[in-house]
């Protein structure tokens, strides 16, 4: 099952649990198929990880590395937030909402479950009352981790209905991508040649605020895995927190460099106090075939200052956001 652009899935509510067992069984056979096909595995274990190179790059994943935004967002997001909380009514205005706020606006890119309580405080706002709302933006605004583990433990010490709803609808779209083919997912053009690049000067970690399984699966697919030496996802922790476990390995700040397409990459970075390329939104193809001039600057020791500055400057006027 393959959800359009703005397609939701309009079964009873009666019919949800048929559903969920329909799209489970359908994956574990999806997923057996892949693990048959054997490949690099990306490492996952931070505290194995170890520096090997004086440079280290971070890489985002989806609409970074993968072209995967739109069709995650408007196929998988979107329609099953409008299932999940009845909201058939509203189909189109609510998938609109959702585009707007995690594909072209400031917060393009954030961890799902701060995307979610973003769109719901709006529907809360201008169509109808989301039940036990306040609890679970608490929940999205000072949790430590933003993962489907970190939810559950929250409700099951509240029995909070939007954190039972959240959780219901975070493992539905998990579901739901892994029924997306995954040559629907397709890295941007460019981007395996800049990895093989970046890989015989630095160490590769790919930060991502997506689930580890989903991101795992994509990168080994493509074959991409094998440039890579650790994955960090929203299982293991907020960007900013992430990069800096990674310093801790002992790099210099002006020698780790984030690549990101959104304004959270940006942030994290600047609060690391690392180095920031960006891949712009809808020009991804450019970005990545001006890479081995960022690569180079990088390797040399002036990338900081008016080459940054350029690029973020490009960066913030793509997605139409003002410098803070």
């Amino acid at each position: 099952m393959v959800l359009q652009e703005t397609e939701t899935i309009n079964y009873p509510k009666k019919c949800k649990d048929s559903l969920l067992q329909f799209i489970h069984q359908k994956t574990i056979i999806k997923n057996k198929l892949n693990d048959a096909t054997g490949g690099f595995k990306v490492k996952e274990d931070v505290k194995e990880f170890r520096k090997t190179k004086d440079y280290l790059i971070c890489i985002d994943s989806d609409g970074c590395v993968m072209d995967t935004m739109d069709v995650k967002h408007m196929r998988c997001f979107g329609p099953c937030l409008v299932y999940e909380w009845d909201l058939g009514e509203y189909r189109d205005e609510i998938i609109r909402l959702w585009r707007k706020v995690n594909l072209l606006s400031v917060t393009r890119g954030v961890n799902r479950f701060q995307g979610l309580a973003q769109v719901l405080k709006s529907i809360n706002e201008n169509y109808t009352t989301v039940e036990g709302l306040e609890e679970y933006l608490h929940w999205a605004e000072s949790a430590q981790k933003l993962s489907d583990k970190s939810l559950k433990e929250a409700y099951e010490k509240t029995e909070n209905i939007c954190m039972k709803k959240a959780l219901d609808w975070s493992r539905l779209v998990n579901q739901s991508m892994a029924m997306v083919s995954d040559n629907k997912k397709p890295p941007f053009d460019g981007t395996e040649d800049a990895l093989r690049m970046a890989r015989e000067y630095a160490d590769i970690v790919i930060v991502t605020a997506a689930n580890r399984q989903e991101i795992n699966k994509e990168w080994e697919f493509f074959e991409l895995a094998q440039y890579t030496d650790l994955l960090m996802s929203q299982e293991t922790g907020r960007k900013e927190e992430c990069l800096r476990e990674l310093l801790d390995k002992g790099y210099e700040k002006d020698h780790v460099l984030m690549i990101g397409d959104a304004p959270a990459d940006l942030e994290a970075a600047r609060r690391a106090e690392i180095l920031f390329y960006p891949i712009l939104a809808y020009q991804e193809r450019e970005s990545w075939e001006k890479f081995s001039e960022a690569l180079k600057h990088f390797t040399e020791g002036d990338y900081t200052g008016a080459y940054q500055d350029g690029k973020i400057k490009e960066f913030q006027e793509n997605l139409h956001i003002e410098d803070k």
